[in-house]
């Protein structure tokens, strides 16, 4: 029998989900605690700041904080604390759209479940997940290796993407954290964070970037490259350039053709 016990906690805002996890799973014998059990992402992290744990079974649609965002919360506690083991995470959730389950696994889940999932089938994860757990454990000359890409950078990153293959459409904030799956709330202050601009910043600084590159290689009508760099209103592209250069876009032409 192993003597290793990993600690783990339940997230999920559905009582009868939270207590069918408590009960039903036989926690002692696949050699894990469960120290807590908490109805939102928020209650849960409150906690964790002060007692961290091994594995996490979390719903992802929560109130106060997704599941998705706790993760994200939890890698960003982690890198603060030099921490280079990091939390196990099972997402079970009801939501059986693929997206989800592409952003759990990449924001580096262990798993994810879908809602109803056999005890059977949740203590498999688990057990995969104490084993990552004891395998951490077990070679501590590893935690000099460098750290996986954090889930917040990997969040920012594909947010980057997103803006640079549709900065031409009328692209807003709470679009971009509708797909990521987090509020725009959280996305805004991780973005000015990781990248030192707000969403709009950079959204301008892509729309600038592209205007210039047109109005100096292309034969393009002045209106129809407002038009491609999102300002389909000729008056409207023509101030904002203005204010952006310090000259209208027929000068910046001029200069630059």
């Amino acid at each position: 029998m192993t003597t290793t016990v990993c600690r783990a906690v339940i997230i999920d805002d559905e009582t009868w989900i939270r207590e069918g996890l408590s009960e039903h799973i036989n926690w002692e014998a696949l050699g894990i605690e469960l120290v807590q059990v908490f109805q939102d992402g928020l209650e849960a992290i409150h906690y964790m700041e002060e007692h961290p744990v091994d594995i996490l079974l979390s719903d992802i649609r929560m109130p106060n904080m997704t599941g998705l965002e706790l993760v994200a919360r939890l890698r960003e506690l982690e890198k603060e604390s030099r921490v280079l083991s990091s939390t196990k995470v099972i997402f079970l959730s009801g939501y059986g759209d693929f997206k989800y389950a592409q952003e759990a696994l990449r924001l580096g889940a262990v798993d994810y479940l879908l809602k109803p999932s056999d005890v059977e089938e949740i203590e498999v994860a688990l057990q995969k997940a104490k084993t990552l757990c004891a395998n951490e454990a077990a070679a501590p000359d590893k935690q000099e290796q460098k750290v996986a890409e954090e889930p917040s950078s990997y969040l920012i990153k594909k947010a980057l993407q997103m803006m640079s293959a549709r900065f031409t459409e009328d692209l807003h904030l709470n679009q971009i954290a509708d797909e990521l799956f987090v509020t725009s709330n959280y996305l805004s202050r991780l973005f000015r964070q990781e990248t030192g601009k707000s969403f709009s910043d950079y959204l301008s600084q892509l729309r600038i970037e592209k205007a210039c590159e047109l109005l100096g290689s292309s034969n393009l009508k002045i209106y129809q490259i407002g038009e491609s760099v999102g300002y389909p209103n000729p008056r409207y592209f023509s101030e904002w350039f203005q204010k952006q250069k310090g000259m209208s876009p027929g000068d910046y032409r001029s200069k630059h053709a």
